[in-house]
């Protein structure tokens, strides 16, 4: 029997997951109900819940990771994307996985503007290893087909890969490395994949992986200078693949001539709308394709005030700019701030407005934590 004190975890649609009815002298819970009726129930609820739910029986971590409830939730078309961050604690041996949790039917402030440091609509939250590593994270699309790598903590040399349209997870060749929270890009219909093993691994470091012919092959060594321990992100620009990494510099791989360079630090980039967009500590940009050249995007003054420190991480959001950024909060702890901004091309004029939909603090750090990665998961 589920106690009823967790009630108080959710509300709405997931409280009943927790109700029981009574037949006579015998209890049926929500449990005793055939798997199709839970599965619909669950599909039916935010995966924000998830976690939670995973941790309450072993029924329901099953059925939350299954195959069966992915499937539940695109016929209801109640999928959803989750944006997801690693992060690396001084007092914990491992990294930490969370993922930006906000408060169903609350409307959202921008909380620069109001001054407040925190309501708790929008936090970054810890997911269970118990559910999230179940799931392969690190999705790459490559044709019709989606490949997986595993985030789990422990090393694996394990890749995963379904059709599109089948939904389920089947084993691929292994790759040539056991990797732990690898990085990885497609180009050129192949995908590479660097990091994830010790840096001293000079010929397991990087290597690339051809869906035509099923096989790895390892790419040249970088050299030790350039074996980074963490990644955030691998790019491709101009047929060119940028390693950002953790580690004041970056690096840069010409598939073409096979070849390592080091390369300047510059921002991560994302996509909307086929426009390219960055945030520098000052202020957000786009690229202007026109004018081949980086112009700042307006109405984001108070943003502009407000950022400045180290961190600055940048993401398609639902087609929309989120942004995550910390600062020096009175504790001399570090503040993690995340906004979401509406991006707007306005008519008749060769200008990109944003307009912040909500800003605020969604967690507070010890000032030396380090940001590893960050990543966006469809499901």
């Amino acid at each position: 029997m589920i106690s009823f004190s967790k009630r108080a975890w959710f509300k709405n649609s997931v409280a009943l997951l927790y109700r029981t009815f009574s037949r006579k002298k015998k209890k049926l819970t929500f449990l005793s109900l055939p798997d199709e009726i839970v599965l619909n129930c669950l599909a039916r609820i935010s995966r924000s819940h998830y976690p939670k739910l995973s941790l309450v029986c072993k029924t329901f971590r099953t059925l939350l990771i299954s195959n069966d409830l992915t499937v539940a939730r695109l016929h209801l078309k109640t999928d959803e994307t989750f944006y997801h961050v690693c992060l690396k604690f001084p007092d914990k041996p491992n990294p930490s996985m969370l993922t930006l949790w906000i408060k169903p039917g609350q409307i959202l402030t921008n909380n620069l503007e109001k001054n407040e440091r925190f309501t708790g609509d929008t936090r970054l939250v810890q997911i269970p290893s118990s559910y999230y590593f179940n799931v392969p994270a690190n999705v790459i699309a490559v044709g019709s087909e989606l490949y997986g790598l595993s985030q789990r903590n422990d090393p694996s040399s394990k890749m995963f890969v379904r059709d599109k349209d089948i939904l389920f997870w089947h084993n691929s060749p292994n790759m040539t490395a056991a990797r732990a929270k690898a990085r990885a890009v497609v180009f050129n219909g192949k995908i590479y994949v660097m990091g994830g093993c010790a840096a001293a691994e000079s010929a397991n470091w990087a290597e690339v992986f051809d869906p035509k012919t099923q096989t790895w092959e390892a790419l040249p060594d970088p050299g030790a200078e350039l074996r980074f321990s963490s990644i955030r992100e691998i790019e491709v620009i101009q047929g060119k693949l940028y390693v950002r990494s953790n580690e004041d510099k970056d690096s840069v791989y010409d598939p073409k001539e096979g070849k390592w360079d080091v390369t300047r630090k510059s921002p991560l980039q994302c996509r909307i709308d086929n426009v390219w967009y960055y945030c520098s500590k000052q202020r957000c940009w786009w690229y202007d394709k026109n004018r081949k050249e980086w112009r700042v995007v307006n109405g984001l003054d108070i943003l502009n005030r407000n950022l400045g420190c180290g961190l600055i991480e940048v993401a398609n959001y639902g087609e929309k700019l989120l942004i995550l950024w910390d600062k020096v909060g009175p504790s001399q702890d570090k503040d993690i701030w995340c906004a979401l901004i509406a991006i707007e091309k306005r008519d008749g004029l060769d200008e990109v407005w944003g307009n912040i939909e909500w800003a605020s603090i969604v967690l507070t750090v010890p000032s030396s934590y380090v940001f590893l990665y960050s990543l966006l998961n469809g499901c």
